[in-house]
């Protein structure tokens, strides 16, 4: 057996002093993030909602449905978009062999309302591509979610996972000035100081009056919970405040209606009684209410919602409390204390039961000419685009 020298102790003692510099170093980068995040100043207030433009005088009600193309994919899910310039939309959702498979990639697809149809899809992040650009590995992307900032940019932020399950995810960013014909590279953010995984997004970003960023995100390790990020214009987190705690609450909504009140929809995965629940802020996200139930269901999925330019609150959701096989829009005249159902996209109780056993993820929004959009996940295999006016919803209030 060899004794080792003085100088190979010197030398072991000097190596470990370096890891435990290292060590105190990270700590104190990451401390000083949360440090950061903890201890910015409250935000400013929300961005007021844009008001729409009034629709023409004579335009009759209509309703109609569409496939987004669909060339390749087994399964495809997860849909989110943003109005872009002409009154189009561009739409972002994820397709592969299945959900977490390695073969995932995020299409993307621009709606022309003048045509009444979608564009051919176009791959935009591919596993590989991330893994290069995020110079780390990347074992599967997930949840895509997209908006604006104040310039107009838009901004995607997408989920991805290195290693383990969703409860290992992180968020990453890209940035795109010409209504997502060209993007950054993407970025991944710092959202935690401990690992920064366990983070992800499914809710659309908002903007705060200031310029910066709010992004619905949650986390799913050692616990389920919501959480508001704030982001200033280069995508940095400069707050973090909780939405929710313990087991049960996941993929928040949030839709302000003033530069100071919002409520936010969430998730339900815990005991019954399963239903969606929500939270309220009156000033401006610094503080939330404790998560209450509604009296609408929830079997552990998404949801989402959209405030209209007339002060109705529409939510799509899973009327039922364990199963994906109805979708529906409900209406609040009251800002989300009481609910009528206003119309069933899938799932029609007189209709013969369907072969299709899940509608799920729906996104909702309204654009600057008054219509409605809904895009959601329709069986895993394709993603539907529900498109009507206010004249068609007025005659289900």
């Amino acid at each position: 057996m060899t004794v080792p020298s003085m100088g190979d102790s010197d030398e072991a003692a000097v190596a470990g002093w370096r890891r435990w510099a290292l060590l105190a170093a990270t700590i104190a980068v990451f401390g000083g993030l949360y440090l950061r995040i903890f201890t910015a100043p409250p935000p400013a207030g929300f961005a007021p909602p844009k008001a729409a433009t009034p629709a023409m005088s004579g335009t009759g009600p209509f309703y109609r449905s569409q496939f987004l193309p669909n060339s390749t994919e087994q399964s495809v899910h997860s849909a989110t978009a943003a109005e872009i310039s002409g009154e189009r939309l561009r739409a972002f959702w994820y397709g592969g062999s299945r959900e977490g498979a390695p073969d995932v990639v995020i299409y993307t697809s621009v709606f022309s309302p003048l045509e009444r149809r979608w564009g051919p899809e176009r791959v935009l992040v591919t596993r590989e591509s991330a893994q290069r650009h995020l110079q780390r590995y990347v074992r599967k992307l997930g949840n895509p979610a997209v908006g604006r900032d104040r310039s107009g940019r838009l901004w995607l932020f997408f989920v991805s996972v290195s290693v383990g399950g969703w409860a290992g995810s992180a968020i990453n960013l890209m940035v795109s000035e010409d209504e997502g014909e060209t993007w950054t590279a993407p970025r991944r953010l710092v959202t935690s100081p401990f690992f920064n995984i366990s983070t992800l997004v499914r809710g659309s970003p908002l903007q705060f009056a200031d310029g910066t960023i709010g992004l619905p995100v949650y986390h799913e390790m050692a616990g389920k919970f919501g959480e508001l990020l704030r982001l200033d214009s280069e995508g940095h987190a400069i707050r973090k405040t909780r939405l929710s705690w313990g087991q049960s609450s996941l993929q928040p909504v949030i839709v302000p209606r003033s530069e100071t009140d919002a409520v936010g929809f969430m998730r339900y995965a815990g005991d019954p009684p399963n239903r969606i629940l929500v939270v309220r802020t009156s000033d401006a996200g610094a503080h939330w209410s404790a998560p209450v139930k509604t009296e609408l269901p929830n079997p552990n999925a998404a949801i989402g919602s959209v405030l209209l330019a007339d002060g109705s609150l529409l939510l799509v959701f899973n009327d039922a409390p364990e199963n994906r096989e109805d979708l529906s829009l409900a209406i609040s005249k009251d800002f989300g204390n009481t609910w009528r159902i206003a119309h069933r996209f899938e799932g029609d109780p007189g209709s013969p039961r369907a072969q299709v056993s899940e509608y799920s993820y729906p996104w909702i929004m309204q654009d600057t000419a008054g219509d409605v959009h809904v895009l959601y996940t329709w069986g895993r295999s394709r993603i539907k685009h529900v498109h009507f006016n206010l004249a068609w919803l007025e005659g289900r209030r």
